[in-house]
């Protein structure tokens, strides 16, 4: 994929707007929004720390595609060029190959951004896909 104009992107965000997304945000980030190719679909939920609805937001995001969704609590992971940690909240798989939720601390720039930017290669500005339920890209 190469963009959010690319067709099979836009595959992927029509199955995903099918899930109830009232009272979060999506963003997207990474390569999608990077202007290079890209084999997954980095996102942000934003939103309230409801737990069983966004376990269900991840792995059902994960059987309709390549998204790799984390939440957060705030915006702050993805406002500008200053290294910070974040507490977020990742679908990993366990040993039985299930999805749980993991919190975990997120150090940012990461070290694959930090590479890319001593080649002046940058990553896009986030763009919001859905807020507080309703679609607003596209």
């Amino acid at each position: 994929m190469r963009g959010l104009t690319d067709q099979e992107f836009r595959g992927y965000f029509d199955q995903i707007l099918d899930l109830d997304w009232t009272s979060f945000d999506l963003w997207a980030v990474g390569g999608i929004v990077s202007d290079w190719e890209t084999y997954d679909i980095d996102c942000i939920i934003l939103g309230p720390h409801y737990e069983n609805r966004l376990c269900y937001l991840m792995n059902e995001m994960k059987k309709m595609g390549p998204w790799q969704p984390y939440w957060t609590c705030h915006p702050k992971p993805f406002v500008g060029n200053d290294v910070h940690r974040t507490k977020i909240l990742a679908s990993i798989p366990d040993n039985i190959h299930k999805y749980k939720l993991h919190h975990m601390w997120l150090k940012l720039p990461t070290y694959k951004q930090s590479v890319r930017k001593t080649k002046g290669i940058l990553n896009g500005a986030p763009v919001q896909l859905i807020q507080n339920g309703s679609q607003v890209y596209f």
